[in-house]
């Protein structure tokens, strides 16, 4: 008996028309396209410029992380000062 109810639903929806699905653009000129792909990327580079690290302060930090001794401190130890020489020569 379920057979005979479906067989009539399934000839209808073969005959009804295909859903047309317009273009993703449709209805937006491509000047308007244009000026808001150029507002997002001025987006974009503004938020990159807003939390990029300054050139100067990374090259500081890492030569700081480069000069530092394994136990943090930026000196050499009392033992290595008295065993640099003289620079004049003698």
């Amino acid at each position: 008996m379920n057979k005979l109810l479906i067989l009539p639903i399934f000839f209808l929806t073969m005959c009804a028309p295909a859903p047309v699905t317009p273009p993703a653009n449709a209805g937006i000129p491509q000047e308007d396209m244009d000026m808001i792909m150029k507002a997002l990327e001025y987006a974009k580079e503004y938020d990159v410029l807003q939390n990029r690290t300054e050139p100067d302060d990374a090259i500081n930090s890492a030569l700081e992380n480069f000069w530092e001794d394994e136990d943090g401190s930026n000196g050499s130890t009392e033992s290595e000062e008295l065993l640099q020489l003289s620079g004049d020569g003698d």
